[in-house]
């Protein structure tokens, strides 16, 4: 793109690329490029600095002072430079430590440097006779201008500190997921106060950069500045959102508007229209980069779906499409017919995206009255069949009958119209607003023609739905009020009030407590009486067991079967779903416990969390059971140093561990796997290299530098051990499927070989080959004599793995139970009920394993 407007301007003006010409346009666009380089790391921190024009200024006059003051040069430009990190470190503070918005901030700091130039200057300039001050701005090698030398510098210096420090991974880190970041023990306040610091001081070096070019401090120097800088990094890739850029980038979008506004300035187009065509020009500069991003990414996909695809037309691995699962279909839907019902039916359904067929050839039908579940590990086409049956997506081939009659959706208001709604697994639901106006929200009753909403009628329409549905929810309650099972009700109803038929739930219950779930369960057999059809997507085998007629399998995007749900056990659908025999989930493995590696006593947050005590020895699984709320992830945060106790003692190995530090608790061996990974546990805009390796650089980091073979070696060990697919390093962990991106967390902390393992709910959301998968590799850490508590949801997983089982009730430790406990041993202490006999049980199975 530059080097094009180059070649225009030089066309139109033949004196345009004369060598002195093109120099001086590298000299004009060092100072842009130099602040604009320490912009990079501000912005890819999730930051921004509207500041720099004043530091630039304000450091310009104090250096200017300073000659006028008597001061040597050469400590004259140290002051331009130090001031600037002073203005800088300012900023810093204010955001990184007293929580003030980035904008508000460097807003305040600009008005700051402004009025400190003024002040000192009085409005007038200070003339620097020629020496050091001057020398960098207007100083040549040559034919080559020692400034443009510096910003090459710089650049060299920039590339450096991103491409190979571990400063550079934490500035990535902190700008792609901040929560993650601290949690994988990076300092993200200081990361973030230093990016200011660094911007601050490169604003003084363009100061100097400036005196020597005017041979003078101005007080209006760098007016407009930081528009300019900030356009350079943005028309440079850099993602105002933070988390991606390079100053490479950079580097050609501050070249690109010195070649704008010289070429301009030799057409003698006036000022007014010179901002206007930059503007354009950024803009059209922008969307290439994203339309080439795109291409060059769909092409990267293309070429690993090439190298690793199965020849067009195969059959996938386990009997995809077979016989006898084609005469099961053909029996069930014979089966589950019911005459008068609604059927929407899938035919050879396919759709593509580019370098992918998500959907290839899915046939199946679901009608009113009936539960059918979807089932598949994540990546089989479950999402993509979601949205296409929500109008999302159009399908590329095959077609959908409704009533026998061909369907077509192109919108979510044609999904609508047809009688489907789809119910998401994140909420669509406005927080701030109230339930009713959630409920109605684009579809509220009006008074006539007028745009006023009937509030009141809409309140007792509200009312009437929830009693019919049997929710315990008021019209006027704030949803950020509601528990996620109110908030999912809601969502239920929604799906209700549009006259809906068919409802898709994609997992429903993922963040439910147990008595939310039983409560939707009773909910969905309200609507099954209703005639309303369910196409229920979820990973629990319980759940379908429990509520679906039918189950629909998808693996890779294809059709691989269909049952009853009486004709298939828990076995034989998983080896549909994975392609291969599982032989168990949830594996147990028998190892003699070592030395106790984990003491919590009497343990207290102030908040949830009341009193908990337990213990952890090596080889030992312990599990934290509970109802939602219970205090359960909360002594796992206590233990990991991220929430500090208020009461209470930690001890890891026999040593106090000090309590608030998770830096502290990471040096004593504990890894904290967490329970929301989207959150806290890994940078989406990263690759699976580097998420894996960012806690175990704090110890193997080389003087700062990151040793790259080390890591590429240690992801490809982390990749084969778990499994992780696709097994390539450079593959951004976001766009990996949700087992896949819980395997490179739980790798992320296995790299620092933990003595101590805390897994919070260590496979919500992710497929059951990807629990088999994880619980095999905690099976394996348990051989190799490490302690792991661990936190989950799932019944059947806590009373398959667990040694012992410590379960908690109001934010205490209601009682411990040995292994082989039932469920209903379990929910007996989680609803406070005989914890003096579940002590005693498993005090008595203590004493006879001794």
């Amino acid at each position: 793109m530059t080097a094009l407007l180059a070649l225009v301007f030089g066309a139109l003006e033949p004196g345009f690329l004369d060598p002195d010409n093109l120099l001086d346009i590298g000299q004009q666009s060092a100072v842009i490029a130099i602040v604009a380089f320490a912009m990079t790391a501000v912005i890819v921190a999730r930051g921004i600095d509207i500041s720099v024009g004043g530091i630039v200024a304000a450091a310009g006059m104090l250096a200017g002072t300073a000659y006028d003051a008597g001061v040597p040069q050469l400590l004259c430009i140290a002051v331009a430079v130090l001031g600037g990190a002073g203005i800088g470190a300012l900023n810093g503070a204010l955001i990184g430590f007293a929580g003030i918005s980035p904008f508000m901030a460097t807003l305040a700091t600009m008005a700051f440097a402004r009025g400190l130039t003024l002040s000192i200057s009085g409005g007038n300039s200070v003339a620097i006779e020629p020496g050091p001050l001057t020398w960098l701005g207007s100083a040549t090698v040559g034919p080559v201008p020692v400034s443009l030398l510096v910003a090459l510098l710089c650049l060299a210096v920039w590339a450096w500190v991103f491409g190979r420090t571990l400063y550079g991974r934490w500035l990535y880190a902190v700008g792609g997921n901040a929560a993650a970041a601290r949690a994988s023990l990076i300092p993200v306040r200081t990361v973030q106060w230093s990016t200011y610091v660094l911007t601050g001081a490169s604003a003084g070096l363009g100061a100097v950069l400036t005196i020597g070019r005017v041979s003078s401090a101005q007080p209006l120097a760098g007016n407009g500045l930081e528009f300019t800088v900030i356009t350079a990094v943005i028309v440079g890739g850099t993602k105002l959102m933070g988390g991606e850029g390079s100053v490479v980038g950079t580097a050609i979008g501050s070249l690109l508007l010195g070649v704008v506004a010289t070429g301009l300035s030799f057409m003698e187009v006036s000022q007014d229209l010179v901002f206007v065509i930059t503007g354009l020009l950024i803009l059209v500069a922008v969307l290439a980069n994203q339309r080439a991003a795109a291409i060059a990414a769909a092409r990267r996909t293309l070429r690993r779906l090439r190298a690793r695809a199965r020849p067009h037309g195969a059959a996938p691995a386990g009997g995809a499409r077979s016989g006898d699962d084609a005469g099961a279909a053909t029996g069930a839907q014979r089966s589950q017919a019911q005459a008068g019902g609604r059927e929407l039916r899938l035919e050879e359904v396919g759709k593509s995206f580019p370098g992918v067929r998500a959907l290839d050839g899915v046939s199946f039908s679901v009608r009113s009255g009936e539960v059918v579940a979807l089932m598949g590990e994540n990546g089989a086409g479950k999402s993509t069949l979601v949205k296409t049956l929500g109008g999302v997506h159009e399908p590329d081939d095959g077609r959908m009958l409704l009533d026998g009659a061909p369907l077509r959706l192109r919108s979510a208001a044609d999904a609508q119209a047809a009688g489907i709604r789809v119910i998401h697994q994140h909420f669509s639901l406005a927080p701030d607003l109230t339930a009713a106006e959630n409920l109605f929200l684009g579809a509220e009753p009006t008074w006539g023609p007028l745009p006023l909403v009937r509030r009141r009628a809409m309140h007792a329409r509200a009312r009437r739905l929830f009693d019919d549905l049997g929710l315990d929810v008021r019209p006027g309650d704030r949803v950020e009020t509601l528990s996620v099972g109110q908030r999912q009700m809601i969502e239920v109803a929604k799906a209700m009030l549009s006259e809906a038929w068919l409802v898709v739930m994609d997992e429903p219950t993922s963040a439910l407590s147990n008595r939310e779930r039983d409560r939707l369960y009773a909910l969905i057999e309200r609507l099954l009486g209703r005639g309303v059809g369910i196409l229920y997507i979820s990973h629990k085998m319980e759940e379908i067991f429990t509520l679906a007629q039918r189950v629909v399998v998808l693996r890779d995007g294809r059709f691989v079967g269909e049952r009853a749900i009486e004709e298939v056990d828990e076995r034989r659908l998983i080896e549909l779903m994975v392609g291969r025999d599982v032989d168990n989930v949830f594996p147990h493995v028998a190892v003699e416990p070592g030395e106790e590696l984990l003491r919590v006593d009497r343990v207290g947050d102030g908040g949830l969390l009341r009193e908990a005590s337990l213990r952890v020895r090596a080889g030992e699984v312990v599990a934290l059971a509970g109802l939602m709320g219970s205090g359960r992830s909360e002594v796992l945060r206590c233990v990991a140093g991220l929430d500090r106790p208020a009461s209470g003692s930690i001890a890891v190995a026999g040593r106090p561990l000090p309590p608030g530090r998770p830096a502290a608790a990471s040096a004593a061996g504990v890894a904290y796997v967490p329970e929301d990974r989207h959150a806290e546990g890994f940078v989406g805009a990263m690759s699976i290299r580097d998420n894996v390796a960012l806690a175990w650089l704090r110890r193997h980091s080389r003087r700062g530098t990151v040793p790259r073979r080390a890591v590429t070696e240690l992801a490809g060990e982390t990749i084969e051990r778990l499994g992780v697919r696709p097994p390539d390093p450079a593959r951004r962990v976001d766009v990996l499927s949700g087992g896949n991106q819980q395997k490179v967390v739980l790798g992320k902390w296995l790299a620092t070989a933990p003595r101590v393992l805390l897994l919070d709910e260590p496979t919500r959301g992710v497929d059951v080959g990807a629990k088999a998968e994880i619980h095999q590799a905690v099976a394996e850490l348990k051989r190799r004599g490490v302690a792991i508590l661990m936190v989950s949801s799932e019944l059947p997983e806590v009373l398959a793995v667990a040694d012992r089982i410590v379960v908690m009730h109001e934010g205490r430790a209601a009682g411990e139970l040995p292994r082989g406990a039932s469920e209903n041993d379990v929910m007996a202490l989680a609803f406070g009920q005989g914890a003096a006999a579940a002590t005693a049980v498993a005090a008595a199975g203590e004493e006879g394993s001794a």
